[in-house]
């Protein structure tokens, strides 16, 4: 058996797009996982219905705190007395002072409680508050 006359392949066999194709799918499950829980991480409440709502452009250095009909605090989705809700915006104002509110407050909750919200963000220097409300269909 002669090796004679025999030559190596020299065209372009291709380029493997395997481990590239696993990191694409990969990153969308990533983005995909982020989004999920990006969404669920909103207490539901049955917010007023407003007609001159406006949804913020910019919701930089924004937080959630929010209100249930049963004058719950909370901040995000952590359920918190009124000293810990103090204590939570204290350590967020020590590390950035330009941060904003989001005040979700449930349709019956009593504006008492609203009120003492305004009062812990008033005393740890934060006055910029955004009342979260459904917009109207009117």
């Amino acid at each position: 058996m002669s090796l004679k006359g025999y030559k190596l392949p020299t065209g372009d066999e291709g380029f493997d797009l395997t481990p590239m194709i696993d990191v694409v799918f990969l990153l969308i499950v990533f983005f995909m996982t982020v989004a999920s829980a990006l969404t669920t991480n909103k207490l539901e409440l049955n917010l007023a219905v407003a007609e001159e709502s406006a949804i913020p452009k910019d919701i930089k250095d924004r937080f959630t705190v929010s209100v249930d009909n049963e004058g719950g605090f909370f901040f995000g989705v952590e359920e918190l007395n009124e000293q810990q809700l103090s204590d939570r915006l204290a350590k967020v104002v020590a590390t950035n002072t330009n941060i904003k509110i989001v005040l979700r407050a449930g349709r019956m909750a009593e504006h008492q409680h609203v009120n003492k919200v305004l009062t812990v963000c008033a005393a740890n220097g934060i006055n910029d508050i955004i009342f979260a409300t459904y917009q109207s269909d009117l």
